[in-house]
């Protein structure tokens, strides 16, 4: 796909990406893991905004009131490469009590050269990340040869079921020919073969922080 909205000399990614965590920060998506909480409606839509402005065709799936979901396709320009690679980040974020911050936590001020607020690190950052480079990737024409799937879910802190359980288990072809996946936890390989699938964790690997 073109860019077709924005321009590449408009784009700068190391400014862009702290606009867009800024932004993703000010959506309140507190999950409290059960039917309170605004949902993830609003961040999927801005998410979704902001691939549409650079071509893409993104998926906005409500599995349940509020509870939000973005999928889109990019790359994919040499017909040979059939490998897909899913990219995903979770759009929701554990509950912040403003009286235990400095600032805040629904704010994305920037204190110190470093951007406040909850999901900075967990994991609106990366979700910022992954928008910035579509973005100028696409504006300059550089689009994958490789498939990819970008992936933005609800209910990560709750266990998923408002998210990645409802894509896999009603959407599954929204992720077909994927054979490898980038996501927020490092260190853990899964093998599906034959309907059984085993997970480890290296030595010493330590689970990531709530930001």
């Amino acid at each position: 796909m073109d860019a077709t909205r924005i321009d590449a000399r408009e784009v700068d990614p190391a400014a862009e990406v702290v606009e867009l965590c800024r932004d993703l920060i000010r959506c309140d998506t507190s999950n409290y893991g059960d039917v309170e909480g605004p949902g993830e409606r609003k961040a999927a839509e801005y998410v979704a905004e902001r691939l549409a402005e650079a071509g893409l065709e993104p998926k906005v799936i409500e599995t349940s009131p509020g509870r939000t979901n973005v999928v889109a396709h990019w790359g994919g320009a040499d017909p040979a490469r059939t490998d897909g690679l899913l990219v995903h980040g979770h759009l929701d974020v554990v509950p912040a009590a403003a009286e235990d911050w400095q600032v805040d936590p629904f704010s994305g001020e920037v204190v110190d050269g470093y951007v406040w607020g909850r999901g900075a690190v967990d994991m609106k950052d990366f979700d910022a990340m992954m928008l910035s480079v579509v973005r100028a990737r696409q504006a300059a024409g550089r689009v994958p040869d490789r498939p990819i799937v970008l992936c933005f879910t609800a209910d990560e802190e709750a266990g998923g079921h408002h998210g990645a359980e409802v894509l896999v288990r009603d959407h599954p072809d929204l992720f077909d020919g994927c054979t490898e996946a980038i996501g927020e936890v490092g260190g853990f390989s899964t093998t599906v073969r034959a309907g059984a699938s085993t997970w480890s964790r290296p030595p010493n690997a330590a689970w990531p922080g709530c930001g």
